[in-house]
């Protein structure tokens, strides 16, 4: 993880703000305001705590203008899924985002975000599952633990924080961002527990709550397998392309 905060050039706001898009607020009914409503301009707010923090304006605002234009893109392959293809655009972009903040070793491939999902979730956006550490959310299965810890100034995280609602997690473009996120979180953890630098692999197993439950043959050990046998599926498709 970085020491050093870095400002990604997507963003609008420079370090220790963040973005507020233009909105109605009410005033007192004027000559200039008959209706008792203004328009407040987008603009940038800091952040009271000092700490980079995302909120659904500015990842809006980040993912409207300049996904689009993301070349490392996922494989257009549905796996089989109704809506597999769907989110492609949001893969892209945040794998890339995230990728460019924390510069890991080896670069997340936006390939295996999307067998990630297809894991969690099947591409059901608004699926949620109990588990252990509270509802889960979403296409990544964002937990109620995790939204808390994302959006947490004296917490597990130092910096680089995400503030959702319950709501805002089920929502594809604000889960995708939180969730990949909290994968390079995991892999940081995932190297400190193997004492070693983490396969993206071993991250995911990590954020699955699997790491340490693997090498038994159980159920642990399927998931991933599952999960490695369709990353490699979706490899071999591209390479057959070029």
């Amino acid at each position: 993880m970085p020491n050093k905060k870095k400002r990604h050039p997507w963003r609008k706001c420079p370090l220790g703000e963040h973005w507020v898009r233009e909105h109605d607020r009410q005033v007192s009914v004027s000559e200039r305001n008959p209706d008792g409503t203004t328009t407040v301009d987008g603009h940038c707010r800091k952040n009271p705590s000092g700490h980079e923090i995302f909120v659904p304006d500015e990842i809006l605002e980040i993912s409207s203008n300049h996904f689009k234009s993301v070349k490392n893109r996922p494989t257009s392959n549905s796996l089989g899924y109704l809506r597999g293809n769907d989110f492609d655009d949001l893969i892209a972009g945040w794998t890339q985002f995230w990728n460019d903040i924390f510069e890991p070793k080896e670069s997340l491939d936006p390939d295996l975000v999307k067998v990630l999902i297809a894991s969690e979730s099947s591409f059901d956006v608004g699926v949620s599952v109990p588990s252990k550490s509270g509802t889960a959310r979403g296409l990544i299965q964002i937990t109620e633990q995790t939204r808390k810890i994302l959006r947490g100034t004296k917490g597990e995280l130092k910096d680089y924080l995400i503030d959702l609602s319950k709501e805002d997690s089920l929502d594809p473009n604000m889960n995708i961002c939180a969730a990949i996120r909290w994968l390079h979180h995991k892999k940081y953890l995932a190297s400190h527990r193997l004492k070693r630098e983490a396969t993206w692999m071993e991250a995911i197993a990590e954020y699955k709550g699997i790491l340490n439950q693997l090498g038994h043959g159980g159920k642990p050990d399927e998931i991933m397998s599952n999960l490695d046998k369709l990353y490699k599926k979706i490899k071999q498709q591209r390479g057959s392309k070029k």
